[in-house]
């Protein structure tokens, strides 16, 4: 990347300095030239590296509820503290 210009890291979260739609990098494929990227909604979009530059991405905190691209019914009985702990160790153990 150019100087100045933020890196890409898989499992940091970004907004474009134009925007405020929080996204996080969940792939780089160096040979490819291209960073997937998934969006707060759970969309998800391939950049290239070239798009990345375009965004002007600026480094933010991860969103407070992380639930956004995880289909998750609040009502369901199986939302609970233990459940919302295992979720979070799989992804933990997923992105290490």
């Amino acid at each position: 990347m150019m100087s100045g210009q933020i890196s890409a890291e898989i499992g940091h979260w970004y907004r474009p300095i134009s925007q405020d739609e929080l996204f996080e990098v969940v792939a780089i494929d160096y040979d490819e030239q291209s960073i997937e990227i998934q969006y707060f909604d759970g969309a998800i979009e391939e950049l290239e590296f070239s798009g990345w530059k375009t965004l002007i991405p600026v480094e933010t905190a991860p969103p407070e509820d992380w639930t956004g691209p995880f289909e998750i019914d609040r009502q369901d009985p199986a939302f609970n503290e233990y459940a919302i702990n295992e979720a979070l160790m799989s992804l933990e153990q997923n992105l290490g």
